[in-house]
């Protein structure tokens, strides 16, 4: 199994990794047009990775209170047993830009594989989002 940088070629497939990804754990429609350009911003920042079957990326940004340079994950989805590669590919890509951690998101509809997997790799618990749908 090959983990690579995502490039700008493969968009749409990206693209139809986030329609799957929407339509198992989101109850909302995915507004194609802020989907793609998320992805391409992604992309552009060199954080983007991408195998036969997932895909992970993720921002650079600095902790709005703490000293700290933070890689921000804004999308982890793999089919099978690629989702450790892919995190392992975007832990490393953190410590070479000399960011200070990772923080990765998982869903009240994840499986309890990825959260696992986010155990035994070191993450410990960070806070809790709620949403109220108006």
């Amino acid at each position: 199994m090959t983990v690579r940088r995502a490039e700008f070629e493969d968009v749409e497939y990206i693209l139809e990794m986030a329609y799957r990804f929407n339509e198992r754990f989101f109850d909302l429609p995915l507004n194609e047009d802020k989907t793609r350009a998320m992805i391409e911003h992604t992309i552009e920042m060199h954080v983007a990775f991408i195998s036969r079957f997932g895909f992970i990326g993720a921002l650079i940004v600095d902790d709005p209170v703490r000293d700290h340079v933070v890689l921000v994950e804004t999308a982890w989805y793999a089919e099978g047993r690629e989702g450790l590669h892919l995190l392992n590919a975007l832990i490393t890509e953190g410590r070479r830009l000399c960011c200070d951690e990772v923080r990765m998101t998982t869903l009240n509809t994840s499986p309890a594989a990825a959260t696992a997997i986010l155990s035994k790799k070191g993450f410990a618990p960070l806070e809790t989002s709620h949403r109220l749908m108006l």
